[in-house]
């Protein structure tokens, strides 16, 4: 990352927590606006402070964070930001997630669980999944009431130095995700929806029943993630992307080659998908499983959460068929003279 200071609104640097950057951009009207908050961490507080002074800001020039996506590591700190004054803005279906915090993602992991076992995984691999689920040590305090605000598709920013940064709604890593767009450089702060090390995955998502308008914020059935996810990366496919600058990892400064990468590596796994389809009907573990007959239980929890988005999208189209069995899913592709869909 650059040393550059975050005055400099054409090539800013990052805040770097673990893994995370966030990434500080200046307003035209005077101020501050985050791209993410940080994951709350012992120490990651004082940490982002100590790198914001770097900057030439402190807390109380954040006039807002926007969030890309309510996970743990980008949101965990939006609690933080806001006591300090500032406004967090994040996708309408991701709003209930930053009032509730780790509440929320808590009473929804029973459920992410009970998932993987409708879809086949055996009690090793959820377990496996539970136990990963329990070990980190972020903390997530819910933001104070009225410091949240939905931010809507097209919002823009007015930045320092005559450029604007304008969200576009992404869903799919989660159902309220969103990235940043600054035309006039070619940036793209993308969040986890597009990533230099890996492909990000679909995930097991209950949004709120409601949206903002639920009662309590209790979760609704499965929201499937993967078939938005490639639509909205085929929809940031068609921007002039000169650089994209990711919620981990470095600067892209060929972001085609990471796009084809994305696209080739779905379209491998879909090819996959259907041909163990066309073998036998299955479970998403049981495909899983033979996708990757060596890795263990908690790489196979993941692998099953790639499948089952995978079959949203067979199914969702018309080419398989679902059956389900005490309680067991089972897929099957539909051109082998059954038309029944359960």
């Amino acid at each position: 990352m650059s040393s550059q200071t975050a005055a400099n609104a054409h090539s800013p640097s990052a805040i770097l927590l673990g893994s995370n950057s966030i990434y500080p951009l200046w307003l035209a009207e005077g101020g501050v606006l985050l791209l993410d908050a940080g994951p709350d961490l012992e120490g990651s507080w004082e940490l982002a402070l100590a790198q914001a002074e770097g900057h030439r800001f402190a807390a109380g020039d954040v006039r807002a964070v926007l969030v890309t996506h309510y996970h743990i590591d980008h949101a965990g700190l939006a609690a933080r930001w806001a006591e300090a004054g500032a406004r967090v803005l994040a996708g309408a279906m991701d709003v209930p997630a930053l009032l509730s915090g780790r509440d929320w993602y808590e009473e929804r992991t029973p459920l992410r669980l009970e998932a993987l076992r409708r879809h086949g995984c055996p009690p090793e691999v959820i377990e496996a999944q539970r136990e990963q689920a329990g070990r980190h040590g972020y903390r997530w305090e819910p933001c104070p009431p009225n410091s949240v605000e939905a931010v809507a598709d097209g919002t823009e920013f007015d930045l320092e130095g005559g450029t604007r940064l304008r969200v576009i709604s992404a869903p799919g890593h989660t159902p309220g995700n969103l990235v940043g767009w600054v035309e006039a450089t070619g940036e793209l702060y993308s969040g986890d929806t597009l990533l230099p090390g890996t492909i990000p995955t679909p995930g097991l998502h209950f949004p709120s029943v409601g949206g903002l308008d639920g009662p309590d914020g209790a979760p609704g059935p499965r929201w499937p993630s993967l078939p938005p996810f490639l639509h909205s990366v085929r929809r940031l496919r068609q921007l002039p992307i000169r650089r994209i600058l990711p919620g981990h990892g470095d600067v892209v400064d060929e972001p085609g080659k990471l796009l084809d990468r994305f696209e080739a590596h779905h379209e491998r796994r879909a090819a996959a998908i259907r041909r163990l389809l066309g073998e036998q009907a299955d479970t998403a573990y049981g495909v899983a499983r033979r996708l990757f007959p060596r890795i263990g239980a908690l790489q196979l929890a993941q692998a099953t959460t790639e499948v089952v988005g995978h079959l949203d999208l067979l199914y969702g189209a018309g080419e398989a068929l679902r059956e389900e069995f005490g309680g067991i899913v089972r897929f099957r592709l539909a051109n082998d003279g059954t038309d029944d869909r359960v």
